[in-house]
């Protein structure tokens, strides 16, 4: 009898219409290049987070690197986590700005707040929060700080588009905010961001450079359809469960690198140079605006699938006390991405967990403050240490099934029982012979 199981760790948001809005494009779109869908795109998030202005930019990265140039004077210091992708760091370098690491909290994999206000000098230019994996940082209460010390607040809301924070979005409660776009993010338009901001001065700096950006967007959008697109085949559950899993599962329990490090996610990064790449002085295409338009009505949607799939986690795995869950919340400040845990060790968890036949992912970024190309701004942060070497996704994409989040918690349950096991066998192993004389 076939078993099919599991559902694969990741999905993509897109659809046959993504694809096929990609298609027109190619073959008729390219010649009608207005600006109408993104000025139409650029109202909708204005009206979605309530801000004045919204920028549509080729990255996420890019609006990062936009923000910080608009914001710091040159040599100023930039706050920032130091879990994170290696090109925002990247970005603060090539906008003349100092990084300065913050360790994180163990819980959010977030910023941690008392570390950020100590870093504070007279030299710091801005601070940049990033809330990761759906999870909102204590945003309200940074921007309390950053007002004080009359420092900007930026917010890198990548992974949290929808998510709000005491009912205002994030990425609106700073002085700039910036989404992604990108295909592995809850609305698609396969690369691109936005910087959304209630400040005229930020962005008239940002249009004004990007005017200057000529770089054809279609290679690198092209790119990225094709990735998507072998991706979503890739994943379809009867072709994953028959065909594309075996492989991944035999070729991770038995270290096949060859394999394994094309299915596994890296982040892109750019190469080191001493300021902004010409890759990345591209533009927002009109496509990418009306694939972002269709899928904007299926945010809250999928949100609210996520959260509940965040639940069943939390309420199955909370017994668990070798593992770090993330904290629990319904009222839209925490959307789980996906659900985030920590266990010191993670690489055994995963193999014991692929035996039994589950996909699940570690954690893809970086301690970014131990990496050599930065040693030049080290600071020790024990806990971004930690969440490298330790998160674990858990799925929560909305496709994904009740059954197969159980499934996860099941299996999770069962390693942890051989542990205990383990250990009870060990300790009566080497329990000293006791001899009775009547």
């Amino acid at each position: 009898m076939l078993n099919f199981e599991p559902n694969p760790k990741n999905r993509l948001y897109t659809n046959l219409n993504s694809y096929l809005m990609f298609l027109g494009y190619i073959l008729g779109g390219r010649l009608r290049q207005d600006s109408k869908n993104i000025e139409v795109f650029e109202q909708a998030l204005r009206d979605r987070v309530a801000t004045d202005y919204a920028v549509c930019v080729y990255q996420c990265r890019l609006g990062i690197y936009l923000a910080v140039k608009a914001l710091i004077k040159p040599g100023q210091e930039v706050i920032l986590s130091s879990y994170t992708m290696t090109d925002i760091i990247n970005m603060v370098i090539f906008a003349g700005g100092r990084p300065v690491f913050a360790d994180v909290d163990l819980e959010t994999c977030n910023i941690a707040v008392a570390e950020l206000e100590r870093l504070i000098t007279p030299n710091t230019g801005a601070v940049l929060i990033t809330h990761l994996h759906g999870l909102a940082v204590e945003a309200h209460r940074i921007k309390e700080i950053c007002d004080r010390f009359k420092i900007p607040l930026i917010e890198d809301a990548a992974q949290s588009f929808g998510v709000k924070e005491q009912g205002k979005a994030v990425g609106t409660i700073g002085d700039v905010g910036v989404f992604s776009f990108e295909m592995h993010k809850n609305m698609p338009t396969f690369l691109g961001g936005a910087v959304v901001t209630n400040r005229a001065d930020v962005v008239e700096n940002i249009r004004a450079e990007l005017s200057d950006f000529s770089y054809p967007a279609l290679p690198g959008i092209a790119n990225k359809v094709k990735k998507g697109a072998i991706h979503d085949i890739a994943s379809l559950p009867i072709l994953f469960q028959l065909l594309t899993y075996p492989i991944i599962r035999f070729s991770y329990l038995n270290d096949f690198e060859f394999i394994n490090r094309r299915v596994r996610r890296n982040p892109q990064e750019s190469k080191p140079a001493a300021e902004l790449p010409d890759v990345y002085k591209s533009q927002y295409t009109p496509f990418q605006a009306r694939l972002g338009l269709s899928q904007m009505k299926n945010v809250d949607r999928d949100i609210q699938a996520r959260i509940e799939y965040a639940h069943i986690y939390y309420e199955g795995l909370k017994d668990l006390d070798q593992l770090i869950l993330p904290p629990l919340r319904a009222d839209g400040s925490h959307t789980y991405l996906w659900f985030p845990i920590l266990y010191d060790r993670r690489d055994e968890l995963l193999r014991f967990m692929f035996d039994r036949g589950r996909d699940i992912a570690a954690g893809h970024f970086t301690n970014t403050a131990d990496l050599p190309q930065f040693q030049e701004f080290y600071r020790d942060c024990p806990n971004s240490r930690k969440v490298e070497r330790a998160l674990i996704y858990l799925p929560t994409y909305p496709s994904y099934s009740r059954r197969e989040v159980e499934k996860n918690i099941e299996v999770i349950k069962q390693y942890f029982a051989t542990k205990v096991t383990s250990t009870h066998v060990q300790a009566q192993d080497f329990m000293p012979e006791v001899s009775v004389r009547l």
